[in-house]
């Protein structure tokens, strides 16, 4: 079953124009959000969630139940970017990247699959890695029938982007992303990328088991390292109390919403956009 966590809009879509507006999209296992940017202002215009379980791997099942709920799939916009949060993808350096090395990287990771599409995308600021990654062609069946023209990126190389753009990252550094039954987190040491990887969850306690293990796999002290964290960790009741006391440094990667859309989501800690928010960056 489809649930539609949230659905905030400046203005009421008109299924009956092309929009000029840019649209967004991140689709994971769990979790589907939809964005729209204003063209002509750079603002956030309208946002959808949508939640569902892990167990739901019928594509065409979840995207016909979201269709009954959504103001925005089904409208025509100018431009469509679609970034696949999904577990199996992998960092690879690019000096390794050729025809066939991503394909076997990803099944010797994961396994070998048949009918998908292996695709990578480049990382900017100079990191010498490329993320590489498979879709499901049911999948790419889904997204060409629901969308006309669009760009595909995995949800890694906009996240390793924003981090690497920064100046100052703590020596020990650690960035969570919390979704809907899933994580994301990078682990930076002395500003070298140590890892990004995704988890699934059950509850609090497991997302503390990973980031208390990655950091003991490489022989460090939680309370050495800073820990900045958004997403949806309000959801995860005793979480960030968990995390102040284990972690040295704990702050929220917080933005500032615009006021296209702000009635609705003021009722949200800030933090909780913000990895839907840096998508349109």
């Amino acid at each position: 079953m489809v649930t539609k966590w949230i659905g905030f809009y400046g203005s009421v879509p008109n299924k009956g124009n092309n929009s000029t507006n840019h649209l967004f999209v991140e689709i994971s296992v769990t979790q589907i959000v939809y964005l729209v940017k204003n063209t002509v202002n750079a603002q956030l215009e309208a946002i959808e969630v949508f939640h569902f379980s892990n167990k739901q791997t019928d594509w065409s099942d979840i995207f016909f139940d979201i269709k009954e709920h959504s103001l925005l799939l089904g409208l025509s916009f100018s431009n469509t970017t679609i970034y696949l949060n999904i577990q199996e993808a992998l960092l690879l350096p690019h000096k390794n990247l050729s025809s066939s090395s991503a394909e076997d990287f990803l099944s010797l990771v994961y396994g070998p699959e048949k009918n998908t599409l292996t695709k990578h995308d480049k990382i900017d600021f100079s990191l010498p890695f490329v993320t590489i990654y498979r879709i499901k062609n049911t999948l790419l069946e889904i997204l060409n029938r629901n969308f006309i023209l669009f760009n595909i990126q995995h949800t890694y190389s906009p996240l390793l982007n924003d981090v690497f753009k920064r100046d100052n990252i703590a020596p020990i550094f650690l960035k969570l992303v919390v979704y809907h039954q899933h994580i994301i987190v990078v682990y930076i040491k002395d500003n070298q990328l140590q890892l990004t990887q995704s988890y699934s969850f059950n509850s609090p306690d497991d997302i503390l088991y990973y980031l208390l293990g990655i950091i003991q796999q490489d022989q460090q002290t939680a309370i050495q390292a800073q820990i900045e964290i958004s997403g949806l960790i309000d959801q995860q009741i005793g979480l960030y109390e968990q995390i102040k006391k284990s972690f040295g440094i704990v702050s929220f990667d917080e933005i500032n919403l615009d006021d296209t859309i702000k009635i609705g989501l003021e009722k949200y800690p800030v933090y909780t956009f913000t990895p839907f928010y840096k998508l349109m960056a």
